[in-house]
């Protein structure tokens, strides 16, 4: 492996991943109930929560390891920057998704940090993308 092949929008593009195996790991819903003064409450994270956790995931690994598949002497049949761009702008939508529906109807459950910091980190990659595929273009 060669880093120096490896440019700052690379580098951009696996710290958006290393963030959203932080934020998949961070809880996604939370839930408190208090009945006659007892209280419970429980979350869920990126990988409990759905499918769509796990993808994210997937997608923005994929995106790290084409980031780095030049620096691997990896040759693809269409440009990196291009799939990279598709793997950030698949997270982002994926994400948005568990935003807007959430489970049980809503009630009573709360969004936690770890879907908004997923979110920011399929944001990074998507921009690192787009970011790599214009120093490509120069």
């Amino acid at each position: 492996m060669n880093l120096t092949k490896v440019s700052r929008n690379d580098w951009i593009v696996v710290g958006g991943f290393v963030l959203a195996f932080i934020g998949t790991l961070g809880p996604w819903y939370g839930v408190h109930v208090s009945v006659l003064g007892q209280s419970v409450g429980g979350s869920v994270n990126g990988w409990h929560g759905s499918y769509l956790g796990w993808l994210v995931f997937l997608l923005c690994l994929a995106a790290a390891a084409l980031a780095l598949s030049k620096a691997l002497n990896i040759s693809l049949p269409l440009p990196a920057a291009l799939l990279i761009m598709v793997c950030g702008a698949l997270s982002v939508l994926f994400v948005f998704i568990r935003l807007l529906i959430v489970p049980g109807g809503g009630f009573g459950v709360g969004r936690g940090w770890g879907i908004w910091i997923t979110l920011i980190a399929a944001i990074i990659v998507a921009v690192g993308g787009f970011l790599k595929n214009s120093e490509s273009a120069r």
